[in-house]
């Protein structure tokens, strides 16, 4: 079982610069991946986006690198051409409107295209340092999705467990509704119809109302769908889903046992089971 809530965190140093590596997985109906990259590697996003969907099957994947600390200096070039024709331009205009001379380097060094920088360029040493890197954050990510998948089924067990022990408390206090519910609905014929109440016809009909009453196939569907539950939590592979619907299959029976029984002692018990049911629901929306 593996959930799709994860997070990795790492910070690293080349000789070019420090850079840092985020990644945090959410709950999400599909596999959905995100990269945000710097620049430098900006060409890696296909290769990385590869591995995030090799790696996961399903949530909301997000990949950060951030760049920093830049070890080497950048080569600066002044683009002269480009100066001089600024200030011929600028003293075009102090003359033209007779302004006093105002001109000075600050300025010049300021406008577009005069300063010149190297563009920023990696190693292939570095490159290959931040792709086995991404790829230990990956590892990590993963690594932590499994424990946290591991959690929810210890959880989860504990949650069938309750409802299991639920439901032995139900069969022992629905045992003999329908035997009950034909003698009372007998005895309140006889009283209103007396000696009329014998006929077969009329008997048969009490005692198909008091079948409607019967609880013992849905507590049998119930039981079904508990042990099919416990089994499917060790399978692998995407079982979220269909663990989701088992729950919901569970509620609806509960709920069915709890409007038929019409006892306040099945009530009580069958709040309990239901709030374990909504608890498993909500984990199940969270495991791959």
């Amino acid at each position: 079982m593996e959930s799709m809530t994860g997070y990795s965190h790492a910070e690293e140093a080349t000789e070019q610069f420090s850079y840092s590596i985020s990644l945090k997985s959410l709950n999400s109906k599909y596999l959905e991946t995100f990269c945000h990259l710097p620049k430098v590697i900006k060409d890696c996003t296909e290769e990385v986006e590869a591995l995030l969907k090799e790696t996961f099957v399903r949530g909301k994947v997000e990949l950060t690198v951030d760049i920093f600390d830049w070890l080497e200096t950048k080569k600066v070039t002044v683009n002269f051409d480009a100066i001089q024709g600024y200030h011929d331009e600028f003293r075009k205009v102090e003359k033209k409107l007779k302004l006093p001379p105002s001109l000075n380097l600050s300025v010049l060094l300021g406008m577009d295209g005069v300063i010149q920088k190297e563009r920023s360029l990696i190693s292939a040493k570095t490159r290959k340092a931040i792709m086995k890197a991404i790829a230990g954050a990956v590892t990590a990510a993963k690594a932590m999705r499994k424990a946290e998948g591991e959690m929810t089924r210890r959880d989860l067990k504990k949650s069938l467990d309750a409802i299991s022990s639920g439901l032995d408390a139900v069969w022992e206090l629905t045992r003999e509704v329908p035997e009950k519910a034909f003698a009372r609905l007998k005895e309140a014929v006889e009283k209103l119809a007396g000696s009329g109440a014998s006929d077969e016809r009329l008997l048969a009909e009490i005692a198909i109302l008091a079948d409607k009453l019967d609880v013992n196939e849905e507590k049998v569907r119930l039981k079904n769908h508990i042990a099919k539950f416990s089994g499917m939590m060790n399978e692998k592979g995407q079982i979220g889903k269909r663990l989701d619907f088992l729950a919901q299959e569970m509620f609806r029976e509960i709920n069915t046992i709890s409007s038929k029984a019409n006892s306040s002692q099945v009530a009580h018990v069958v709040v309990e089971m239901k709030n374990h049911v909504d608890k498993i629901r909500e984990q199940c929306r969270n495991i791959v």
